[in-house]
């Protein structure tokens, strides 16, 4: 058999504290509450989001004509250092090739 304890219990009301004489009143603090002010949160822009490192930006789809060119070149000045027989035309359609087999790869 249980017994039932005769001491009452504290009701939530007396457990609470009461609140500081020095917290200004709602009237003496111009509509503001007692607690310190929040700060409003920083935007974020389009500028200062960064992207995680180790990402690369998206390439290109497209081989551009001045990157043809460019790689054209090169590849003209190894032929002619290495006495290889070509033209221009030969080194445009092999830049050409390895460009876009650069882009298949990615």
């Amino acid at each position: 058999m249980r017994y039932l304890s005769t001491v009452p219990r504290k009701s939530k009301n007396s457990e609470q504290t009461p609140a500081p004489a020095e917290t200004p009143t709602l009237a003496q603090n111009n509509g503001r509450s007692g607690l310190p002010e929040k700060k409003p949160a920083a935007r974020r822009t389009a500028g200062a989001v960064r992207k995680p490192t180790g990402q690369k930006r998206k390439q290109k789809t497209e081989v551009t004509d001045e990157a043809i060119r460019v790689r054209a070149y090169f590849i003209s000045q190894e032929r002619m250092r290495l006495a290889i027989p070509g033209d221009p035309k030969s080194d445009w359609i092999e830049a050409r090739r390895q460009l876009l087999a650069e882009i298949g790869e990615s």
